[in-house]
């Protein structure tokens, strides 16, 4: 179902909203719906990223278990050269030092 929402928006957007639904053949109206669609879903999926990041770090705390920068790049790097690496051994998480930088 559809409702109706009023948008006052500046003289400038909406004539650039004119012209760009003008230029990609589309109305206005249609213009707007999409692009908003689009941005609610970029914004639901970053909020899903923040979700996942922190269900990581509390596991990370909770498991007391991280790996060093260097030995995962080199593990990867052995992987994709075909090489038959030992995987990368956890090492104990301590929060209050600062991460490495990549």
């Amino acid at each position: 179902m559809s409702t109706t929402t009023s948008l006052k928006l500046p003289d400038a957007l909406k004539a650039t909203i004119a012209q760009v639904a003008a230029f990609e053949g589309k109305t206005s109206h249609a213009l707007m719906v999409e692009t908003l669609q689009t941005a609610m879903e970029d914004a639901l999926a970053r909020q899903q990223f923040y979700v996942d990041g922190e269900a990581a770090y509390q596991d990370t705390l909770r498991t007391n278990k991280a790996y060093r920068n260097e030995d995962v790049k080199a593990y990867i790097v052995a992987r994709v050269r075909g090489d038959k690496p030992t995987r990368p051994r956890p090492v104990p998480f301590d929060p209050a030092k600062p991460m490495a930088q990549a």
